[in-house]
């Protein structure tokens, strides 16, 4: 059904509206779906014992990923603001978490982009007479050529650098060097394109993932027929679910990574969703909108899969070795492993089917990056009227910082801060913010509040009337992010995450992904937030009939049970037909 027509809702604050509930939905799944989904989600079903890791994976979904992401959409929908003024709404103190999750979407945005200037370079590098890496040496032209990472002499990474520990060496000596030209570039293309997207926030996203979120599936659906039929495929298909290895639900190895997969790859907990969500009318059925994004995005995942696996499988065979010699994950999958498959197809059918996988890699990080774009500028525009009423000049503001962090990471030394930034925003800016929001919701605010005024204010059920979501949300949830978080300190502990000098892992790692969201948080603790009232009418004749004429959000009230919390004290009584969220004066 239609939500509204493009444009602003004076209900809502003047705010962006989506075209349709499809619009929306087609958004939130082009934000949930990423580079994950394709890198690494198939090398963890294959490394955690092919189906047996399903196992681990659909509880995490079922008990973390659609509970937590209902959430998400509950708060944005119902407040009509990003997680900011949500969080905000809901306690005044509480406003810090929602900053702290806004800095991890900018810091992700900001090397997601510098990711896709990597892919723009490869996707030039495809229509040559001859493909660059069509000699086998993908991993020489992604290190040498693209990056220009620095080799164990410290200069430029040229086809004898001494590996990878020379090269941290190097960076350690050298620092990040400087700028590489054609990463710039792309990273600039890249910005452009997000800003684009999200000048004029829901009308112009809702225009851009009609073919964004689309298109992607497209070239996965071709590089899926060609990648079933090709020789080797079987084995590799095999590998990737052609094994049960029971042992593997005893190691709990697997059931982090599990957890790690649904939480980062459904887009949670960064701002991105409640940003979104905020731009839908408040009678969306948020928890079944988060059912729906959340199959979608499995689905995903075991699409992405099965191509990654039979084009392992078909260039293990053209190589004469195992799956295991060339089954790999994270960037390498991507930058030296695929090359290397398409190259095999020989030309033109190898530059057309490369052309189909970088699209699909583009396609698929603009979706993210925008998404997450849109969460720093909704916070922006939330707090701020000028920016408010000035968007296009807001979200050119929010672009260019960060491109102008991007650029760090396009240096000869730009591949460490990506990959020191992408492990710490992982290990620890989104799992404590995710960790710190749903305990207060769950604990602070209640969650058997939120999802009771939710489906007052909606009209629809949400999430059920049992224990389902209270519990998730309250006991589940944070106890799979608190063993994660604790995980993740103890390796930390153990070892230095990857070798790097300490100089870089304090500056890019703890510094700016750890301490600055910390800060925010700190900092909403101690200075209160007033975000005004927050308002909607009850239409319709079943809530007349239910009785529920006055509902406040943050005042006790006969619909949900007349419970009352310690952040709904000094409310005012509001008038006959108005929903207030939270309190507006603690």
């Amino acid at each position: 059904r239609a939500s509204a027509p493009h444009g602003t809702d004076g209900g809502g604050g003047g705010r962006p509206r989506w075209g349709s509930t499809a619009e929306f939905i087609l958004a939130a799944i082009g934000s949930a779906v990423g580079l994950g989904n394709l890198l690494r989600f198939p090398y963890m079903v294959y490394k955690h014992g092919g189906c047996a890791f399903l196992v681990p994976y659909a509880l995490a979904v079922v008990f973390l990923g659609v509970p937590i992401l209902a959430m998400e959409l509950a708060l944005g929908q119902v407040a009509q603001s990003g997680c900011v003024d949500a969080l905000a709404a809901m306690h005044a103190r509480a406003w810090g978490i929602g900053a702290a999750a806004t800095a991890g979407a900018f810091l992700l945005a900001s090397y997601y982009c510098v990711v896709l200037a990597w892919a723009w370079c490869f996707l030039a590098a495809t229509w040559q007479p001859t493909m660059p890496w069509s000699d086998g040496r993908a991993a020489a032209f992604f290190v040498d050529d693209v990056l220009a990472r620095w080799d164990g002499d410290g200069t430029s990474g040229r086809p004898d650098h001494d590996g990878a520990e020379g090269a941290v060496a190097a960076f350690e000596r050298r620092g990040l060097g400087p700028m590489n030209w054609w990463l710039v570039l792309g990273l600039t293309l890249t910005w452009a394109m997000c800003f684009l997207c999200v000048k004029r926030g829901a009308e112009s996203a809702g225009k851009a993932v009609w073919i964004t979120v689309p298109l992607p599936y497209l070239a996965l659906f071709v590089l899926f027929l060609k990648a079933i039929f090709a020789p080797g495929a079987g084995a590799g298909i095999t590998a990737f679910l052609g094994t049960i290895e029971s042992n593997t639900l005893g190691k709990g190895e697997a059931w982090i990574d599990a957890v790690a997969q649904i939480f980062f790859g459904l887009s949670v907990c960064c701002g991105a969703m409640p940003a979104y969500a905020s731009n839908c009318p408040r009678d969306e059925r948020c928890g079944a909108n988060a059912v729906r994004v959340a199959v979608a995005n499995s689905l995903t995942s075991l699409l992405s899969g099965f191509v990654v696996f039979a084009l392992l499988g078909h260039l293990a065979m053209t190589r004469g070795v195992d799956v295991a010699d060339v089954a790999e994950g994270g960037w390498s999958l991507a930058f030296v492993v695929y090359p290397s498959a398409f190259a095999s197809f020989g030309s033109p059918g190898g530059q057309f089917f490369a052309t189909l996988f970088w699209v699909a890699i583009l396609t698929l990080g603009v979706d993210s990056a925008f998404a997450l774009t849109e969460a720093v500028v909704c916070a922006v525009c939330d707090r701020s009227s000028f920016c408010a009423a000035n968007r296009g000049f807001a979200a050119f503001c929010v672009c260019f910082c960060c491109w102008c962090l991007g650029l760090t990471m396009c240096t000869r030394g730009g591949y460490y801060v990506v990959d020191i930034v992408d492990a710490y925003v992982s290990r620890y800016t989104l799992t404590i913010a995710g960790l710190a929001e749903c305990v207060f919701v769950g604990w602070v605010y209640g969650a058997e509040r939120l999802r009771d005024e939710t489906r007052v204010v909606s009209g629809h059920a949400f999430m059920g009337k049992g224990a389902y979501f209270p519990v998730t949300i309250k006991y589940v949830v944070p106890a799979a992010l608190a063993t994660m978080l604790s995980y993740q300190i103890a390796v930390e502990a153990r070892e230095a995450y990857g070798g790097y000098p300490r100089w870089a892992t304090n500056s890019f790692g703890w510094g700016l992904c750890v301490v600055t969201p910390l800060s925010l948080a700190c900092v909403g603790a101690a200075r209160p937030l007033d975000v005004g009232r927050k308002f909607c009418h009850l239409g319709g004749a079943g809530a007349r009939s239910a009785g529920l004429y006055s509902y406040s959000l943050g005042v006790s009230d006969e619909g949900v049970g007349g419970r009352t919390t310690r952040v709904t004290d000094g409310i005012r009584t509001l008038e006959r037909g108005e929903v207030e969220m939270g309190p507006s004066g603690i």
